[in-house]
């Protein structure tokens, strides 16, 4: 079956590759990067790839790999140590502004989260379909899976997006908006949280 798989280390740059090209016109990309030179934001995908990778789960959406999606468990979210292994200090090549527009940013979106989700969850962090493959139903096969992780397990879920085209997508998913913050003038960034189905809670 053509389904959903596991991403393996090995191809964690054909992953890379597929968020550059899905983000390339996202609003927080537009706002980090205002040149957007793609080498950048490569860097910065490669950097979030490899730090999250060994405590979360990756899929692509099938053989092809036109899609992929990554969630972790709020239990196993990052530290310091684990984004420096990554190789973080990799992103002092980037532009000064850049830099600090990506931890104003980072620190705005991880305050947020703190202040949404106080208990076990799933974090939804990226969820990309090329550009070219947009429109095919493979951003609902990987939202499917994820859906379906966190229903097994009986866990609400957490995501965050800087894009309000994605507001409806999401929200057909159970997702709701709990709050909305301003990065800048330039960019807002949208908290959703999807609650324990009620059967799963009644179960619980």
């Amino acid at each position: 079956m053509n389904g959903p798989r596991r991403v393996s280390e090995e191809e964690y740059e054909k992953a890379v590759e597929i968020l550059t090209e899905a983000f390339f016109e996202d609003p927080m990309i537009k706002y980090v990067f205002k040149d957007r030179e793609r080498k950048e934001i490569r860097r910065l995908y490669g950097v979030m790839t490899k730090a999250y990778a060994p405590s979360s789960d990756i899929y692509f959406d099938s053989e092809e790999s036109s899609g992929v999606i990554q969630w972790i468990d709020s239990e196993k979210e990052l530290g310091v140590m684990a984004w420096l292994r990554s190789g973080a200090m990799r992103m002092i090549g980037s532009p000064i502004s850049s830099l600090f527009r990506l931890m104003k940013t980072g620190m705005e979106i991880f305050k947020t989260q703190k202040e949404c989700m106080k208990g076990h969850n799933l974090h939804l962090i990226l969820l990309a379909v090329l550009p070219r493959k947009q429109g095919m139903g493979i951003g609902k096969k990987l939202m499917n899976l994820f859906i379906q992780e966190a229903d097994s397990r009986g866990l609400p879920c957490y995501l965050e997006t800087q894009n309000p085209s994605n507001l409806r997508f999401y929200e057909s998913f159970g997702f709701s908006v709990v709050k909305e913050i301003e990065i800048s003038l330039e960019l807002r960034s949208w908290s959703m949280v999807r609650p324990i189905p009620l059967q799963e809670h009644e179960n619980r």
